[in-house]
């Protein structure tokens, strides 16, 4: 599922007006900001793969991000962790010796991978060694790609070369690995409709995703936050909660922390994180910690 996994794919399409090309609007994506007597945290929510041309850094985002000395991502971001997300997928995303993807998921599910991932220009053969969660991975972010997205243009990778080169302190809420076993934990059968969720996605199309990329980039949380709260039902209460609620709780409770110290902080997490109930938002309000934003 799309936005389980990246948050929002944000693209750059706007609508035409009376046949002439409408000029997009400015810039607005969502932001919070934490504070205390001596300290504040900027919270801003994260689209891990963005097409080069959209412009999302608003004036509000950039006088936060450049104030902040200290930078902190989902996880480690550096060129030693990237390395080594490979090496971890294949400890955690490879079946054990002798079973397929088939005996995981099925025939008729096998059959419809086939279909989608040759439409993605992927080798059906080369999937069938790997467990479920992974394979949804890489559908969906080949997906992606063919849309015009990339990582490189991503907020996270982003902001994270502007911090290093403003020597702004880096750090994380996760590991590589724990990221990862975020997915690799899953239950078998929630692991198995994790897949079958990104493959509807991929099959349906652009439509939902191209209002998500408007929502985010103006802002628009309510909108953000119906389509969300829509994908979580489909997805069930086991993923929900390892891959939002569960870390939700543990980013929460790390900020409040973090409120006891002083400084200036800039947070960005996926977007799906920051929004509806069981947010990190919602949780820190619920702690009686004062955040401003939407």
């Amino acid at each position: 599922m799309r936005a389980l996994l990246a948050a929002f794919l944000a693209a750059a399409a706007w609508a035409l007006a009376a046949c002439t090309p409408a000029a997009p609007p400015a810039p607005a994506p969502a932001i919070w900001r934490v504070s205390d007597a001596d300290s504040e945290i900027w919270l801003f929510g994260s689209v891990h793969l963005l097409p080069p041309e959209l412009d999302w850094r608003s004036a509000e985002v950039e006088a936060a991000f450049n104030a902040a000395d200290e930078f902190v991502t989902e996880t480690d971001t550096g060129p030693e962790a990237a390395a080594s997300f490979a090496a971890l997928a294949q400890r955690y995303g490879r079946l054990l010796a002798g079973e397929t993807l088939a005996d995981r998921i099925g025939a008729e599910e096998t059959a419809r991978l086939a279909r989608v991932a040759t439409g993605l220009g992927i080798d059906p053969a080369a999937l069938s060694v790997e467990r479920p969660w992974l394979v949804a991975l890489q559908l969906s972010y080949s997906y992606a790609v063919r849309a015009g997205q990339s990582p490189d243009h991503g907020v996270d990778t982003v902001l994270a070369g502007d911090a290093r080169r403003q020597g702004k302190r880096l750090t994380f809420f996760e590991t590589p690995e724990q990221q990862i076993r975020v997915l690799a934990d899953l239950p078998r059968d929630a692991e198995a409709h994790f897949l079958s969720l990104t493959m509807d996605q991929v099959e349906a199309g652009d439509d939902e995703m191209e209002v998500m990329d408007r929502a985010w980039v103006s802002g628009d949380t309510a909108t953000l936050d119906r389509l969300l709260a829509a994908e979580w039902r489909e997805s069930g209460d086991a993923v929900h909660e390892a891959l939002i609620l569960r870390r939700n709780r543990s980013w929460a409770e790390n900020i409040e922390q973090r409120l006891d110290g002083s400084g200036r902080i800039f947070i960005t997490v996926g977007a799906a994180h920051l929004l509806g109930d069981g947010s990190v938002v919602a949780l820190l309000r619920e702690r009686g910690v004062r955040v401003d934003g939407p």
